[in-house]
Parts: C-alpha cells; sequence; structure tokens
C-alpha cells in the first residue's frame, strides 16, 4: 500500500451546497487548482442514476434552480471585467451557460429564487467608495472608525455592508430593498410568500452580536421589525402550517455558545416550544471541506435539521410540537436536501472522504466513488479508546496505527488537539493525521470537555479554560499510552490550531511528557486577545469569564504565556498574517518569550493567509504547513 502523502491534499475533493429539484441532485465540487493558488469549483448533476459534471470554469459555487426545474442560476464573471458581475441560466439537458443578466458592480449572489421571474440577490457595499474613488492614494492606507472593522477572511470590513437587491428577470430592474445604508444583512429566508430578514444597522459603533428580525415589504423595501438585535442568535427560521418557527438561541444558561432552541414567531414575539440540548448544525472538524453545505430543509410540513452527536451527525425532525429521528450516520453530514426519493446527503462516513449519498429509511446508499482514489493507498482505520473524564464518566476517543505497524517495536505518537472550543472529531479521513500515520506516527485524538456533540453542560468551559480539559486531555493520553504500550513515550509530541493551539501553549506550560510541540493560530494571553481578536471582545467575556476592565487577574490567570518559564519543549509556531481570529501576535509573543527563555522554537508565517489556513488556503501553502509541521516533529521525535 501506497504512503499518504502531502501531495494527496491536492486531488481529494470537497463536496457541498446540494440543492434538489424533482428527480434532478445538483451540488458544488471543489478542487485544488493546477496552480495550487486556489480551488475550481464546479456544478455537479446527479440525474437517472448518473453523475456528471455541469460547468468546467472553475468558479461556480452560487448557484440555485429555477422554478421550472429545467436550468439552474448562478453568478460569477467569465468575462473578468472590473467591478462587473453576471447572471447566468445553465440548463440541464445541456448546452451552454446563457448571460441573462450584467451588474456594475462585482460580488452579487444568488440569496433565492422567489418565482419564475424575480429572484434575491445580495452583494456587499463599500460605504466609502465614492471617498475612495476620489483620492487617488485611497489604497495606501486604511481609515477605521467603527466596530467591527475586520473580520477573519474577509478583511477589512470597515464601513461595508451586505445589500439585498429584488431582481426582475423580465423587466431587466434590479431594486434594492435593504435602502438604510447602515443596515448590515446576514441572511434571508422566503416563507410562505413573505420575505424575512436577519441582521442589523450600525454606524461608528459596534454591530450587536444577535441579528435582528425584520419582516421586509417587497413593494417599498419597509422593514418591519419583529425581534430586535442583541436579543438571541436566530440560527434559522422555518414555516410549518403557515406559522413561522425559529431555531433561535437566547443564551440563557451557557453563554453565546449556548445550542438553539425552537421557538414559535407570535405577535409577542418569539416563545419557546420546544427545548432542546443538542449541537445543531455539522460541528466536525475536518481538512477536507472548502465547500459549505446546507444543514436544514423543510418538506411535507417538517423541518429537518444536521445534528451532532458526539462523534458523528444525525438528521432529525420537528413537526412543530415533538422530535423524530431519521437518520443516523457514522461521519458527517455536510449538506442535504429531502425529497420524495429519500434524502440526498454530502458525508464522509467512518474511515472515508466526502461522498454523495441517498437514505431511504436505514437503507443508505453512495452515488459517488471518491474513495477509489485512495484504494492502493494506506488509510489508517480509528481505533477507539475509552478514557474516563473528569466526572468519572466513560468518553472515547481514537487511535491512528502507524503504516506497517509491528506489535513490539517502539513509536513516535503526535496528540492532535481540534479547534472551537465547541468542535468535534469525528471517526472520518483525516489528511494531516492519516499523512503522519504513513510516516509512521500513532496519532490520537479525543473530545474533552468543551466540545459539541453533548449536551450543554459538557460543552461549557466558561472561566475554566485550561482546567477540565487540560485534565481530560491528559487522562486520555494515560489511556491511549496504557492500550499502546509500542507508544514510545519518550517520543510524544502535540498539536492543534485555534483552541488547539492554545491547548498547546497550555500543555507545554503545565507538563514535559510532550518533547516536540506545534502551536498553529493559537491564543497566547487573553489579556491582548480581548482587543485584537474579530471576536472580541464579547468572546472573552463570555468564555473567560472576566475582562481587562473588570477582572485582569482572572484573564491573566488562564494566559499560556503566564506559565512559559515552565515551558522546555521544544515548539513550532505556524500562523498567517491575515488571521483576524486568533492574530499573529499571539503566537509571536509565545515564540519570543520561549526564545527569551531559550526553548528552541521556530515560526513560519503565510502571507496572505487566515484563520481557515488548514482548511481553505492555498493548497501550496497548506502543503508548506505540512512539511513544517511534519519536518518538526520528524527532527524530534525521530
Amino acid at each position: 500500500m501506497k504512503p499518504i502523502t502531502q501531495a494527496d491534499l491536492l486531488r481529494l475533493p470537497s463536496l457541498g451546497n446540494i440543492k434538489t429539484s424533482t428527480d434532478k441532485v445538483v451540488f458544488v465540487k471543489g478542487l485544488a487548482n493546477d496552480k495550487q493558488t486556489g480551488y475550481d469549483f464546479t456544478l455537479q448533476l446527479y440525474q437517472a442514476g448518473q453523475l456528471k459534471p455541469l460547468t468546467s470554469f472553475g468558479k461556480e459555487s452560487n448557484f440555485a434552480f429555477a422554478k421550472d426545474s429545467k436550468s439552474v442560476y448562478f453568478t460569477g464573471n467569465r468575462k473578468n471585467k472590473e467591478k462587473k458581475s453576471y447572471l447566468y441560466q445553465l440548463p440541464l439537458d445541456g448546452g451552454e451557460a446563457n448571460e441573462i443578466a450584467e451588474f456594475d458592480q462585482a460580488g452579487f449572489q444568488i440569496a433565492e429564487v422567489l418565482d419564475d421571474s424575480r429572484l434575491l440577490l445580495t452583494v456587499q457595499t463599500d460605504l466609502n467608495t465614492e471617498a475612495k474613488e476620489d483620492d487617488p492614494d485611497s489604497k495606501d492606507y486604511e481609515v477605521l472608525d467603527e466596530l467591527p472593522f475586520y473580520f477573519n477572511g474577509r478583511g477589512i470590513i470597515n464601513k461595508l455592508r451586505t445589500q439585498l437587491y429584488l431582481y426582475d428577470l423580465k423587466s431587466k430592474k434590479n431594486k434594492l430593498l435593504t435602502t438604510d445604508k447602515y443596515f448590515n444583512l446576514s441572511d434571508c429566508f422566503w416563507l410562505d410568500g413573505q420575505l424575512y430578514i436577519t441582521g442589523t444597522s450600525y454606524q461608528n459603533e459596534d454591530a450587536h452580536f444577535d441579528d435582528g428580525l425584520y419582516k421586509v415589504d417587497l413593494a417599498d423595501g419597509k422593514l418591519t421589525e419583529l425581534f430586535a438585535p442583541g436579543q438571541g442568535d436566530i440560527n434559522d427560521l422555518f414555516v410549518l402550517d403557515h406559522h413561522v418557527y425559529g431555531f433561535v438561541s437566547m443564551h440563557e444558561h451557557y453563554g453565546l455558545n449556548e445550542y438553539p432552541q425552537f421557538y414559535k414567531l407570535t405577535d409577542k414575539g418569539f416563545e419557546k416550544v420546544l427545548a432542546f440540548d443538542g449541537a445543531t448544525g455539522n460541528r466536525c472538524a475536518v481538512d477536507l471541506a472548502t465547500v459549505s453545505g446546507n444543514m436544514s430543509d423543510t418538506y411535507h410540513d417538517k423541518y429537518y435539521f444536521v445534528q451532532t452527536v458526539v462523534d458523528h451527525c444525525e438528521i432529525k425532525a420537528f413537526d412543530g410540537e415533538k422530535l423524530e429521528d431519521v437518520l443516523a450516520f457514522s461521519g458527517t453530514i455536510q449538506s442535504f436536501r429531502v425529497t420524495d426519493q429519500g434524502i440526498y446527503f454530502v458525508g464522509a462516513a467512518a474511515d472515508e472522504i466526502q461522498e454523495l449519498y441517498l437514505s431511504r429509511g436505514e437503507e443508505v446508499t453512495k452515488l459517488s466513488h471518491n474513495m477509489d482514489l485512495l484504494k492502493d493507498s494506506y488509510v489508517a482505520k480509528t481505533q477507539q479508546v475509552d478514557y474516563l473524564d473528569i466526572n468519572g464518566k466513560t468518553q472515547h476517543g481514537w487511535v491512528l496505527l502507524p503504516k506497517d505497524y509491528q506489535e513490539g517495536k517502539k513509536y513516535p505518537a503526535i496528540l492532535d488537539v481540534h479547534g472551537g472550543p465547541l468542535a468535534t472529531y469525528p471517526r472520518v479521513f483525516f489528511h494531516e493525521m492519516q499523512l503522519w500515520a504513513s510516516r509512521g506516527y500513532f496519532v490520537f485524538f479525543c473530545n474533552i470537555h468543551g466540545s459539541a456533540g453533548q449536551d450543554n453542560e459538557y460543552g461549557d468551559i466558561r472561566g475554566k479554560y485550561g482546567t477540565i480539559d487540560y485534565d481530560d486531555l491528559m487522562a486520555f493520553t494515560d489511556s491511549v499510552l496504557a492500550a499502546y504500550p509500542d507508544i514510545d513515550q519518550a517520543r510524544l509530541g502535540v498539536t492543534g490550531g485555534s483552541y488547539g493551539g492554545f491547548m498547546t501553549n497550555w500543555v507545554i506550560g503545565h507538563t514535559d511528557r510532550f518533547k516536540a510541540a506545534a502551536s498553529q493560530r493559537s491564543i497566547a494571553n487573553w489579556l491582548s486577545f480581548e482587543h485584537v481578536s474579530d471576536i472580541s471582545p464579547y468572546f472573552v467575556n463570555d468564555q473567560v469569564a472576566g475582562s481587562i476592565d473588570d477582572n485582569p487577574e482572572k484573564l491573566w490567570e488562564q494566559s499560556p504565556i503566564k506559565y512559559v518559564k515552565n515551558v522546555k519543549t521544544p515548539t513550532l509556531f505556524i500562523n498567517s498574517d491575515e488571521d483576524y481570529r486568533c492574530p499573529i501576535s499571539e503566537g509571536t509573543q509565545m515564540f519570543h518569550a520561549l526564545l527569551s527563555h531559550g526553548v528552541e522554537s521556530r515560526m513560519c508565517v503565510f502571507h496572505g493567509e487566515n484563520h481557515e489556513l488548514s482548511r481553505k488556503g492555498q493548497p501550496k501553502h497548506r502543503i508548506r504547513r505540512l512539511n513544517e509541521i511534519t519536518d518538526w516533529f520528524d527532527k524530534h521525535l525521530k
């Protein structure tokens, strides 16, 4: 069997954004481009048992079915004209895409097809466009005067607003619906012939973390506020029996990460109809998912949604009163749609990569064959290891065995910690872990306190970062070492990104059992993080249970850099200079401190990348990242 290599990242596809109409299924396929600088996104059609590509241009990821189901609309700019967007219509029975509209602004996206002649479109607008056009030197600087002023993956967003348009296919008119220029649209919902949107209006001040809900009059664009901003996080809206329901988190007991519950929209606002204590959506941490997905659907007066359960995804249904189990899958569910034929979904089964599936009751059929790409390669199978968490409850994690494993021979091992923290590791094919297993490492991982997939209480580590989660992590490590005595305890490595980077920084300041570490896009100092991250300061106030203003001692106590004098572990730091979630300043603090204390360290900074480097960064940068981490572990553990 061939080993998994860094280059495999270039040939393994990602799938998502699945949509259906009558007997047709269309979804997006993403694959690294030939230059390794980005990804080609193409539309794929599944019909009558056949799977075929619809497009080949490589830029089609935003699309919607026409109401007659005979074609799809998508947006793009195939002419590569500056400050332009185009709307195309592609027949599904063959033929080329037809350009049907041109817009004098870049970035228009399809949000919804209302009927045969009307579409909802969104676009991001810069309120300072005129001032910048009048200033020939405007590209030389940025003026910031509001919060938030930047956001990970989007860059500087000061004075940027997402607006909503109604486009008429017959008259060719594009009408602005969100006429308040300071209003920023988050989402829109066409429900029972009525348009609802979420968002908030702000100017030179902090935008609300939780959006408001509004009903929109299509005639004049007037907004009627139904739910004021700042009251709760509207995860989704749907209609059952002509009543509007919301899947909403009110942050009543567990802060900003509290899971949403079911509410009915009334004249008095949202009224709870069913309590729910589960992790909604696909919370699984993976590194082969460059295409986004849709996590819910309404069909035959039932609302279907994805729930993450411990280490896998399931689909549930809600009928307005009670929940029903619909589908349990061994791995992830990235995107799905319910039809008369069954549930079509994109997901990755245990130990596999993403495929297209059809579920009919308990029967699940694989419709694509992406795993054939790995038929001659060593794919390590997940081996379960149980351990007792800090409450004495049995939890489990997994171990990947090294390629050509021989009992009685000693091997190095790598502990991989997921981000979030409210995420979870599934059992699916994880490229970086499989790479290390192919290179002769045991690889082990689990879902400690703070992870998604169990109830709110298990996921709640507010004010406890580095305490119960650290104890869980060490308990799991002990169990793995006991279960696999062929792991050389003198050659252990630890790595993780984001929250996993925080934990890596924390681990090396509290134990010497790991002989090498790779800290990725990490948090080092809550005192600095509170006012440099794009999700600050509400994240720090909520998660660390304190702030610089009222409890700086708490922030310092839970900051890994406080314990840097204890560190002896050689550590690699991976950061990106456009990461606004865990900014480069956090990594440089730890790197500088370790060098100042005589600890061997190295730092690799990726230009033009953000917090998503390991998942959606340029393929050539992702490969360089893997080389940096792998070479570091090879140097210190082999």
